[in-house]
């Protein structure tokens, strides 16, 4: 007689499934009278036994080959570690300043994932592009997109344009190719390009999020505030939890003078993701409605979260000038000119939060963080 391990019930010693519960039985490893003294229970509880015996040894060799694993790894790591610290004893011995050399290290990795992240993207992007294909020849279409895709991740994104165009014009429907060409031209400043096709995107697409919101930011930038404002409405109604949508619209309405909203968006914007753009522009908000101690306030929680942030240090100090700060002021424009030294606008401006370092570009890092815009070619900055 033998017990079913599922349900307990009697079963012969002759049957491989329980009559009851139809599992299969576990064989002991010979039968035992019923009368032999042995409870049937006691029998179950020895089958259980053996069964957890074998997954315990096969856990036991799982946990052994883990740690060869492990000491290989760790093995590998010294050694590389040991050439690391070679490297930087001779450098240091040939007169070569090493103090920033671990985080420049770790911006560097940092940089890496990046990048790989945004090609993996934009891979998922082209492969949308290909699935939406309602053209005739999907061959040439694909050596289109493949092409400017290879431009894309070389960061030659204005020579993409063409490919990207013609691609367009062989397939006019495919709202997620207008979308990508609308975003290029925006990010390259060509705003009536990106007009164009974010207009064909909406005409597909009505309601789209990223369509609403970079014609809004568009607007913005031409100067058509009231379709602007519009837009960005309209893009924060799509999309609630978008902080960068709140962002551009609180920007906005601080530069048509309605603080009172202003403040409303940055605050849900801040409140979404809190970032050192969304607190400069809140630092001005705040500024502008006399509130200077919110504004500091603001401003430090930028250079906090931002420690390169040198346009919010002047900024702090200009604010902690007028509040009678002198010290303060004169930390924050020193921390300012050596975060940028080449920058020379900094002796010629004395007004706080003048029109040109709050503009709506003041924004474009966390548009293109959270829309996750196509990587483009920083443009070098003048020399003076």
């Amino acid at each position: 007689m033998i017990l079913c391990q599922n349900c307990t019930t009697r079963n012969s010693l002759n049957r491989e499934f329980c009559w009851k519960c139809g599992a299969r039985l576990l064989v002991p490893s010979g039968p035992v009278p019923f009368d032999a003294g042995i409870p049937f229970m006691e029998e179950h509880v020895l089958e259980r036994i053996s069964a957890l015996e074998f997954t315990i040894n096969m856990l036991t060799k799982r946990v052994d080959s883990m740690m060869e694993t492990i000491e290989r790894v760790a093995a590998s790591n010294f050694i590389d570690h040991t050439m690391i610290e070679t490297l930087t004893d001779s450098l240091e011995s040939a007169g070569i300043d090493l103090a920033n050399l671990e985080a420049d290290w770790r911006k560097r990795i940092d940089s890496r994932i990046l990048e790989t992240e945004e090609v993996d993207r934009l891979s998922a992007r082209m492969q949308r592009i290909m699935e939406g294909y309602r053209g005739t020849d999907r061959q040439q279409f694909g050596v289109w997109i493949e092409k400017s895709y290879d431009l894309l991740v070389a960061d030659r994104a204005p020579e993409s344009i063409h490919f990207l165009k013609t691609a367009l014009e062989n397939d006019s429907s495919n709202h997620e190719l207008g979308l990508l060409l609308a975003e290029v031209y925006f990010q390259n400043k060509e705003y009536a390009h990106a007009t164009e096709y974010l207009h064909r995107v909406l005409e597909l697409k009505p309601d789209h999020f990223e369509a609403t919101f970079l014609m809004g930011l568009v607007h913005q930038r031409k100067g058509n505030l009231s379709l602007a404002q519009s837009r960005l409405e309209n893009a924060v109604l799509l999309k609630a939890d978008s902080s960068a949508a709140h962002a551009a619209l609180g920007s906005l309405y601080a530069e048509t003078g309605n603080g009172r909203k202003a403040l409303k968006h940055l605050a849900l914007a801040l409140k979404l993701k809190p970032s050192a753009p969304v607190h400069f522009m809140s630092g001005k908000a705040y500024y502008d409605a006399g509130q200077h101690k919110r504004a500091i306030q603001h401003l430090r929680k930028a250079t906090e979260l931002d420690p390169q942030f040198d346009e919010a240090f002047y900024q702090l100090g200009l604010l902690s000038l007028e509040m009678n700060w002198l010290k303060k002021a004169q930390e924050c424009f020193t921390t300012a000119q050596a975060l940028n030294p080449k920058e020379g606008r900094y002796r010629k401006r004395v007004r706080s939060f003048s029109e040109e370092t709050t503009g709506p570009d003041q924004l474009n890092g966390l548009i293109r963080e959270e829309l996750c815009l196509v990587k483009y070619p920083a443009t070098p900055k003048r020399t003076k």
